[in-house]
């Protein structure tokens, strides 16, 4: 049986819940020693801390192989993430440039209105302020205004599945004044648990011991939310 519980991985999680939720909330620095395979999925968003998970890229590489499925929403700047380059920001910033001009055909976002991305209480640019390289063979499923992929599903570079979202949490659409972008969270929690093969205590094949740990200057279900509990 595939695990179908979807974890948030949660920065402060001793603080309590502002409102029910359909996932799960784990403690982000429990990555590394945590049984990840117990969730369909692990959701990552903007505020995560990226130096432990780059610390753990193997534990989160090994639940990948199994058959789960990441999501990150947020800037990539360390070497946690398979397949994944380090964010690219629109320069110079602009409505034309932040404007979504391409919605692909995807469950996550069946209904949804490219204006509902681009503008949130009548502001641009909290959908996608720039882009994150997509790895050969993955799919775009949004692109901004100068043809730019602002979220993309790659299914090739782990034995899972792994959605990038520059800049913006998705599950943050959940109650907000969105239009059709409402629909976002529902759907993608739907997806996830569609999408992912992985078992419960699956034991994937190591892909080797992580490297030293670097900042990324190259071109190459859980959430994380940001906290100040401190940690030890």
């Amino acid at each position: 049986m595939t695990a179908t519980a979807i974890a948030r991985l949660d920065m402060d999680i001793r603080s309590p819940e502002s409102e029910p939720s359909r996932t799960d909330r784990i403690d982000l620095y429990a990555v590394g020693s945590e049984d990840l395979t117990r969730y369909a999925a692990l959701i990552v968003p903007a505020m995560a801390d990226q130096e432990h998970l780059a610390r753990h890229r193997d534990a989160i590489r090994d639940y990948l192989d199994a058959g789960g499925v990441v999501v990150f929403g947020g800037h990539l700047h360390r070497d946690w993430l398979p397949g994944a380059a380090p964010f690219v920001p629109l320069s110079p910033p602009s409505l034309r440039g932040y404007r979504v001009a391409e919605i692909a055909e995807h469950p996550v976002f069946a209904g949804v209105e490219a204006d509902d991305l681009t503008f949130r209480r009548g502001v641009a640019g909290f959908f996608a302020r720039g882009r994150h390289p997509v790895p050969d063979g993955a799919e775009v499923l949004v692109r901004l205004g100068g043809g730019e992929p602002a979220t993309y599903v790659d299914r090739v570079s782990t034995g899972g599945t792994i959605l990038v979202q520059a800049s913006c949490d998705l599950l943050g659409y959940a109650g907000s004044a969105g239009g059709t972008a409402t629909r976002i969270p529902d759907q993608l929690l739907d997806w996830l648990r569609a999408e992912s093969r992985v078992r419960p205590g699956a034991t994937p094949r190591r892909t080797g011991t992580a490297a030293p740990l670097t900042s990324l200057h190259r071109g190459g279900l859980a959430a994380v939310y940001g906290g100040s509990a401190p940690h030890h």
